[in-house]
C-alpha cells in the first residue's frame, strides 16, 4: 500500500483519538479571596470566573475548602486547591473541565493554571498553561 493512500486513513484516526481546543484561554479572575492558616490546616475560599473563549465555555463560581486537597467548586467543571507555601505565600490551582459533543463522540477537555498569592491577598488572576483533553 502507498503512503498517499495510508495518510488519510492515519489522520481520520488520529482525529478520533485527540482532541486539543485551538486559540487563546480566557484568564481566569478572582476576587473576594480569604485564606486563615494555622498549624492545622488551611481555610479559605473565593468568586473565580471566565469569560467564554474560542475554545472554551465561560464559567462563574465560588469555591471553599478546608484542606490543602483539592476541592470541587460550586459549579462542578471547576476544582481548586489552595497549597500553603512558605508563610504566608501559598499556591492556588484551578481547573476547568467541559465536554461537548461530536457528533456521536463525546470530548472532555481540562485546562488548568496556578498562581502564588500571600494571606493578604484579596484578587487575583490566572492564566491556563495546561491544556489536553480527549475523544
Amino acid at each position: 500500500m502507498q503512503l498517499t493512500a495510508l495518510l488519510p486513513v492515519l489522520l481520520s484516526t488520529l482525529s478520533l483519538t485527540t482532541a486539543a481546543p485551538q486559540g487563546a484561554p480566557a484568564v481566569y479572575k478572582s476576587n473576594d479571596l480569604e485564606i486563615q492558616g494555622s498549624p492545622g490546616g488551611v481555610a479559605w475560599r473565593f468568586d473565580i470566573s471566565a469569560p467564554k473563549s474560542e475554545n472554551s465555555p465561560g464559567f462563574s463560581t465560588h469555591c471553599q475548602g478546608v484542606s490543602s486537597n483539592v476541592t470541587v467548586c460550586a459549579d462542578k467543571n471547576i476544582t481548586a486547591q489552595v497549597r500553603p507555601l512558605n508563610d504566608p505565600n501559598y499556591n492556588i490551582w484551578v481547573q476547568h473541565h467541559w465536554a461537548k459533543m461530536d457528533g456521536q463522540y463525546r470530548q472532555d477537555f481540562w485546562q488548568s493554571g496556578n498562581v502564588n498569592v500571600t494571606k493578604s491577598t484579596t484578587r487575583f488572576q490566572i492564566k491556563p498553561d495546561t491544556f489536553y483533553g480527549v475523544a
